[in-house]
């Protein structure tokens, strides 16, 4: 399993991206590809404007709740509630996760061949903390000298 972040950037007009230098305070989105691959199939679903274009700051928070939220045996459900996604239904079995594309309250449909895929526990837990890391790299490295607010609050909670 893994948890690739292969670009960011901030969303501009339309389609437009900007680089994480005109990332500010009044405009902290950040936006990006994000390819996660399990058992050699990619993830589909994870893009807004396309496969490369997820939203950087939804998926760090979603990502935090399924740690936080499946730390025992239970479900998350991952969902952006925007028009037309789907949503993500995480379920801890022991040490294993099962992961399931299910309709999102957006509209988006479930998957049918992404129903209860399973994967290891652990393996989320290094993959998330391996994402986060990077992103946090890559803001503090290509970003802007005066990092928005909502990012060092981020950057500040447990990993």
């Amino acid at each position: 399993m893994k948890l690739e972040l292969l670009s960011a950037h901030v969303p501009g007009e339309d389609t437009e991206r900007r680089p994480l230098t005109e990332l500010h305070e009044d405009e902290p989105h950040i936006h990006g590809e994000l390819r996660w691959t399990i058992a050699g199939r990619q993830v589909p679903g994870m893009g807004f404007w396309g496969p490369d274009d997820v939203c950087l700051g939804e998926w760090w928070d979603g990502i935090n709740a399924t740690l936080t939220g499946l730390a025992a045996e239970g479900t998350h459900t991952l969902d952006s509630c925007e028009q037309g996604d789907s949503a993500f239904l995480f379920e801890r079995r022991g040490e294993s996760v099962l992961l399931s594309i299910v309709a999102g309250m957006g509209g988006g449909d479930s998957n049918p061949d992404w129903q209860q895929v399973p994967f290891a526990w652990a393996d989320w837990g290094a993959a998330a903390c391996a994402f986060r890391q990077q992103l946090r790299e890559w803001i503090e490295t290509k970003g802007p000298r005066d990092i928005p607010s909502e990012w060092t609050a981020r950057f500040s909670e447990q990993m």
